[in-house]
């Protein structure tokens, strides 16, 4: 028996409210933002106030101070009423479009160690946009534990303001000095365990200011090494990120799709506190973080050896986790035969949490969950909300033989538990492992979706609320729960 605790806290009013794969519990703020966002404010008026007149009135400090708020206000937004990944997305892209045009851009590459430069042309807007959309979603995928975004950022902020002190660039300097300072206070109030989360405001914030100043920095420098060097210092979260795209695009999952592989969600499973995850963490992104600063200092002339020293690290990981060709093809093989079965889970899933809109009653949306559980191919299920269980089952199945079954438990909300069991003949445990987490997800995801439409918690005795509109009542008349 597998037990997965994937659910973060209370909602609004006191309501649990099941937000799959999140690990928190109780209400924390999502209010860290705010601090950052005064502290880069003020910064950048004393900036406006003091530093010399030409240098400081210029296009591109304002456009600075433009995308900031506007990445801001974004997640800020998002924090309080979600919107979409599509138009968080096109947002982003209008940000840095605006940045663009306001002369942070990429205009040409310098290769380190030869006196050339290529320019870009037409090609400058599309990757200056990829760079600042990238890095602000970089920043806010590794908000997954307490401390970390905020200590990735702070050391970040540090090797900009070093990079600007090199590079001769004022501004630059001021404001990744005071953004430092803005992080270090919010640090204080996040660190495992944390008592508020810098939300996603925070974290575009975060990574908007990163973007900007490195393209700010490379004005005066070398524009490669400029770059280079943020991007070895955000090594962790990019090979992490990677990975899981990698991952969920082998099972068949979207790509972002939020789960529970990412690095500090192992190595809290492998037994480490939270907060001696992050302290590891930390360790691995400072380590990144020289590799930075050889990248831009020096001419980049001891960066080849810290690049063969990081390989030879990664070696010596992998050599202790039991990987081999032959296991890899296993890997491969079982998850490419799976992905129709986790396609077919996923289009179960949606059109069930598209259905608790048009459902009734908890009873009537239980009928529909027992239908999608039997389509899924569970043979056993029992699923606890509040106090009352309702169980189900398929006859003719082995769901009385424990040997012949995989089992896995689910707690989705603070009161709410899905435990499934499925026959080992028709799944490997890997894919039964994922059917159950999307299985997990559909009640989570229809919860949510209840309390939208009815403004109440979702239980086996909750009823739907007067419909407001003839769209609705028709909606509820058409409705035939599947029993």
């Amino acid at each position: 028996m597998i037990h997965i605790c994937l659910y973060a806290g209370l909602g609004q009013g006191g309501d649990s409210q099941p937000q799959h794969h999140h690990t928190h519990t109780g209400i924390i703020p999502r209010i860290g933002g705010l601090g950052i966002v005064a502290g880069f404010a003020l910064t950048y008026l004393l900036c406006f106030f003091y530093l010399d007149h030409m240098d400081n009135k210029t296009l591109v400090h304002y456009g600075i101070f433009v995308g900031a708020a506007g990445a801001f206000l974004l997640g800020f937004i998002d924090d309080f009423r979600p919107l979409g990944a599509r138009v968080k997305l096109l947002a982003q892209i209008i940000i840095a479009m605006i940045a663009h045009e306001c002369g942070l851009s990429i205009d040409k590459i310098g290769i380190p160690f030869m006196d050339v430069a290529l320019p870009l042309g037409i090609f400058s807007m599309a990757l200056t946009v990829a760079w600042i959309v990238t890095i602000m979603n970089l920043i806010n995928l590794i908000d997954g534990l307490d401390g970390l975004a905020g200590g990735v950022g702070l050391m970040l902020m540090a090797l900009l303001a070093f990079l600007a002190y090199q590079s001769g660039v004022t501004i630059s300097l001021v404001l990744a000095l005071g953004m430092m300072g803005a992080i270090m206070g919010f640090l204080f109030h996040n660190f495992p365990p944390a008592k508020v989360y810098m939300g996603d405001s925070g974290a575009y914030l975060i990574g908007f200011v990163i973007a900007a100043l490195s393209l700010v920095n490379s004005e005066k420098g070398t524009v490669l090494a400029a770059l280079i060097a943020p991007v070895l210092a955000l090594a962790l979260p990019i090979a992490d990120v990677a990975y899981a795209m990698l991952r969920r695009g082998i099972k068949g999952l979207p790509i972002f799709r939020p789960d529970q592989g990412h690095i500090h969600h192992r190595l809290i499973r492998a037994g480490l506190s939270r907060q001696k995850t992050v302290v590891f963490l930390y360790g691995i992104s400072l380590f990144a973080l020289i590799g930075g600063l050889l990248a831009f200092s020096y001419q980049g002339r001891y960066l080849p050896i810290f690049l063969g020293f990081a390989f030879a690290i990664v070696l010596f990981t992998l050599k202790g986790q039991n990987i081999s060709p032959e296991v890899v093809q296993h890997i491969l093989t079982d998850s490419f035969q799976a992905r129709q079965d986790t396609k077919n889970s996923l289009y179960l899933r949606d059109w069930f949490t598209v259905e608790a809109e048009r459902a009734d009653t908890g009873q009537h949306l239980w009928a529909d969950y027992r239908f999608i559980l039997k389509k899924m191919g569970f043979c056993r299920a029992e699923l606890s909300v509040k106090g009352a269980v309702r169980t189900f089952f398929q006859p003719d199945t082995p769901h009385d033989e424990p040997e012949l079954l995989w089992s896995e438990t689910h707690q989705i909300g603070p009161d709410v538990s899905l435990t499934v069991h499925a026959a080992k003949d028709n799944f490997s445990e890997r894919q039964f492992s994922i059917i159950s987490d999307i299985a997990a997800e559909a009640w989570s995801k229809a919860a949510v979706r209840w309390k939208e439409t009815n403004d109440s918690s979702l239980d086996f005795e909750a009823k739907a609320s007067e419909a407001s509109n003839y769209r609705e009542q028709k909606a509820r008349n058409l409705y035939r729960p599947t029993y």
